[in-house]
Order: C-alpha cells, then sequence, then structure tokens
C-alpha cells in the first residue's frame, strides 16, 4: 500500500495511491497520522483524484519529529574523512519540518549560497507510538519508507562540528512522493540511488548500512518517544557533490532523483530563492 498526502485547488488531502489515481480517505479519516497507525483499505465510493491534478506534499505528520543518521554507510564515512573504525552509537541530527517539499516540487537554494549539495535517502515513517523500543519490536512501529532529499548547504554544516545550520533551509530538501508500507516493501536490503540530471551519483544497498534500521529505532526511541508522523532518515550513500573534483552542488534548472527500490522515486527541481526588497534592505543596514 502506498500512503499520500496531497494538495488540491480544494485544499489538502491523503490516501492510498492506485496508479495514476488516488482514492481519499480524508473524507472518513480523521488524519494522515491515523491512517499511518492503522492503514485502511480504498473502498469504492472513496472520491479518486488524478495524480496529474494534485500537488505532492511530504508524506509526514503534522508536526513530525525528523531525526537523521550521519555517515551511515561506511564508503560515505570514509569519502567525509571520518575515523576508519566503525563507531559505537550513531551520529544524530535533526531537521525542522519546513525544510522539506514535496516530489514534484523544487528545492531552494538559498539565497548567496551555491553550496546546496544533495544526499538521497531511504527513510522510516513511523506508525506506531513508542518509548525505549527493543530492536526486536522496532518494525513494528514502522509503517513504512519513504524517499527522501537529505540535502544540506555545505558552507553552514561546517561552521561548527553540528549539522544543524546546514540541515535547516526552507525547502532544501524534499520526501515523498509517498509511504509505502511494509507489508508490501518486506523487510530485505533496500538499493539507494540519487541521479543527477539522469547521471548515477549515488548507489548503495541498506545491507551495508552500519546500524540497521531497527537498532536505528530502538537508539533513536531511547532519548525521545516516537509518535505516527515522525520520520527516521537512515543516512546517505557515497558521491555527494562536495566530495567531486571539483565540487558539484545543485543549480537552478538540475533535476534531481532519489530512488528507494520497491518504494518509488523522489524528483525535485532547484530554484534560487528570492529575498523580497525589504529584506534585503535590512540586511544592509546592518
Amino acid at each position: 500500500m502506498r500512503l499520500a498526502r496531497f494538495r488540491t485547488a480544494g485544499g489538502t488531502g491523503f490516501g492510498v495511491v492506485e496508479g495514476d489515481r488516488v482514492a481519499r480517505l480524508d473524507h472518513r479519516v480523521a488524519s494522515f497520522e491515523q491512517v499511518l497507525a492503522a492503514p485502511v483499505s480504498p473502498r469504492d465510493d472513496d472520491p479518486r483524484v488524478p495524480t496529474a491534478d494534485l500537488e505532492w506534499l511530504p508524506p509526514l505528520g503534522d508536526h513530525p519529529k525528523i531525526v537523521c543518521v550521519g555517515f551511515n554507510y561506511p564508503a560515505h564515512a570514509t569519502e567525509s574523512d571520518r575515523a576508519p573504525d566503525a563507531p559505537t552509537h550513531p551520529t544524530l541530527f535533526t531537521r525542522f519540518g519546513d525544510t522539506l517539499v514535496g516530489a514534484g516540487g523544487a528545492v531552494v537554494r538559498p539565497a548567496g549560497e551555491d553550496s546546496l549539495d544533495w544526499e538521497g535517502e531511504a527513510a522510516l515513517v513511523v506508525g506506531r507510538a513508542g518509548r525505549r523500543i527493543p530492536a526486536g519490536d522496532a518494525l513494528a512501529h514502522v509503517t513504512g519508507v519513504t524517499c527522501l532529499a537529505e540535502n544540506s548547504v555545505r558552507s553552514w554544516q561546517l561552521h561548527s562540528n553540528q549539522a544543524t545550520a546546514g540541515k535547516n533551509w526552507p525547502a532544501s530538501g524534499a520526501a515523498g512522493p509517498w509511504v509505502t508500507t511494509l507489508d508490501e516493501l518486506g523487510t530485505g536490503s533496500l538499493r539507494v540511488t540519487t541521479r543527477l540530471n539522469g547521471a548515477v551519483v549515488q548507489d548503495d544497498t541498506t545491507d551495508r548500512l552500519t546500524f540497521p534500521f531497527a537498532e536505528l529505532v530502538a537508539y533513536v526511541s531511547t532519548f525521545t518517544p516516537l509518535r505516527p508522523g515522525d520520520l527516521i532518515a537512515t543516512g546517505t550513500p557515497r558521491g555527494i557533490g562536495f566530495r567531486m573534483e571539483p565540487p558539484r552542488f545543485l543549480r537552478p534548472g538540475d533535476d534531481l532523483e532519489v530512488e528507494v527500490s520497491g518504494v518509488g522515486v523522489l524528483r525535485h527541481g532547484v530554484v534560487d530563492e528570492v529575498v523580497p526588497a525589504l529584506a534585503r534592505t535590512a540586511g544592509s543596514l546592518r
């Protein structure tokens, strides 16, 4: 089952993706979080919306916790000059909900910054609340997987050894198009592939993660309660633009695709931030 959130001319909604249509559930289910907690099958009398007539929204809760894992693929840790020894604990940071746009939209390169870099990932979407979840029970708390462009403004990320400043620019990343549920997807290895303008730049499989999905859920839920609609980004493979020779960053006109096998393909464009004249004037007076 593929669960999605969207916007139409009439407002926002959510439902189950059926080919080139979405069966709406928002007329009989209270919230997307409730669907994540207890997915329901479409009925014949549910309204259908053509996917061509909607705008995808990130398939998360209204106020999600977004916890991201750094350097979780060994090859990416190596290209990032991390210590060769396997870490004892995951490297974590957080993102805010307003940093993500839906599939088919455009991410925003911040004004005055030219170091917006791609990071394709598989992300877990929580469906069942929990705290201190044992690894053996962890996947029972996950509704499914979505594709994530967990993009970074590298110049700001490198201001310190904390990634927060480079990860939280509005609309700098993307998620979607939908959540593919684990009962459809299974629990085997997934391939994560990122393409820039059609050329593969990242490609790896989740069986190579230093900290597998279940261990991440267990670790994160130890220090913070997880709720339906929260997201855990599981790490990006080797192949970021910052480590190319010369470095290659995202720029207006680029087309980025993040594909997770069995889940789908997330596509987004890139535009420059438009700074209002009043804001530019105020900045020049500081």
